[in-house]
C-alpha cells in the first residue's frame, strides 16, 4: 500500500415515613416543605447522575433506588486534578468548583483537547501524517475539524479508533479549497462503527474517499449523542483519529 506523505448529561417521590393516610392529610406543610426541596429542572441534564427530570423535578432513574434526597442534589464534575476542570475552575475535594474568576466558569464542562480551536474548519488542525492521539468531546455537540493535504490518487480511509468513554459520531470528508478557505463536495461519510459487537475490532468508524493527487481535504468529526462528556459530566468521551 502506497503510504501517504502528509503535510500542514414520571416524578417518583422517596417514601420518607409510613404513616397512615389520614397523617399525610394533617401535615400539608410538611409536604410542601419536602416538595420545595426537590431540585427543578429543565432536561435529565439538569440532574445528577442516576436521576432524570420527570415532570420539572429531578427524580430516580430506572435502576436501584438512590438514598433519600440524592436527586436534590446539582450534578457536578468529577476530577483528580486541576487539569481535569475547565478554565477558571479548581479541583477542590475531588470536585470542580468555581476559581471566583469574572465571569463565573461553567465547571461542568471538560477541558478542551489539545487540538482546540478546531471547532471550524477554518481553524481546523492539520493532520501531520501520524495519529492524533486524545481527541475528545469536551462539550454538548462537540465539532473536530482536520484538514489532510494528499499527495497522490487514491482511496483515502480515515479511521477513529480507541474510543473512550462512548463517544459516538458521524464522520464527514469534504473537497476543500485551502486558497479560499471553502468547503466542496462532500465525497466520504459515515455514522456507523464498523460492527456491532462491543469488542475493540468493533469499536472503530471508518469512513472512506476518492481523493486527488495535491489535494486538500476536510475531515469533520461530530458529537451525535446530544450529550455533555458522561455521567455527571465526566468521564470525557475520547477517540484516536488516523488516515491512510
Amino acid at each position: 500500500m502506497k503510504m501517504l506523505r502528509w503535510s500542514a448529561a414520571a416524578l417518583a417521590l422517596f417514601v420518607v415515613g409510613c404513616g397512615n393516610v389520614e397523617e399525610a392529610a394533617l401535615e400539608p406543610e410538611a409536604l410542601a416543605t419536602q416538595e420545595a426541596g426537590l431540585r427543578a429542572c429543565s432536561t435529565s441534564l439538569d440532574c445528577v447522575s442516576g436521576c432524570n427530570c420527570s415532570g420539572g423535578l429531578c427524580a430516580p432513574a430506572i435502576g436501584p433506588t438512590p438514598p433519600a434526597g440524592y436527586c436534590d442534589q446539582a450534578p457536578v464534575r468529577a476530577c483528580t486534578t486541576g487539569s481535569d476542570c475547565a478554565s477558571g475552575c479548581n479541583c477542590v475535594s475531588n470536585v470542580c468548583v468555581d476559581g471566583g474568576f469574572s465571569p463565573p466558569a461553567n465547571c461542568l464542562l471538560a477541558p478542551p483537547d489539545s487540538y482546540e480551536s478546531d471547532n471550524t474548519h477554518t481553524a481546523a488542525s492539520s493532520y501531520a501524517g501520524t495519529p492524533q492521539l486524545n481527541h475528545s468531546f469536551h462539550r454538548q455537540n462537540d465539532v473536530d475539524w482536520v484538514l489532510v493535504a494528499t499527495p497522490i490518487n487514491q482511496v483515502m480511509t480515515v479511521e477513529t479508533y480507541n474510543l473512550r468513554n462512548g463517544p459516538w459520531m458521524r464522520i464527514d470528508i469534504y473537497a476543500y479549497n485551502y486558497a479560499t478557505r471553502t468547503l466542496g463536495a462532500l465525497v466520504g461519510s459515515t455514522t456507523s462503527t464498523v460492527c456491532s459487537q462491543l469488542t475493540p475490532s468493533c469499536l472503530v468508524y471508518r469512513a472512506t474517499a476518492n481523493v486527488v493527487a495535491n489535494g486538500v481535504y476536510a475531515v469533520k468529526i461530530t458529537d451525535t449523542r446530544n450529550l455533555p462528556a458522561g455521567d455527571d459530566y465526566t468521564p470525557t468521551a475520547k477517540y484516536d483519529l488516523k488516515m491512510y
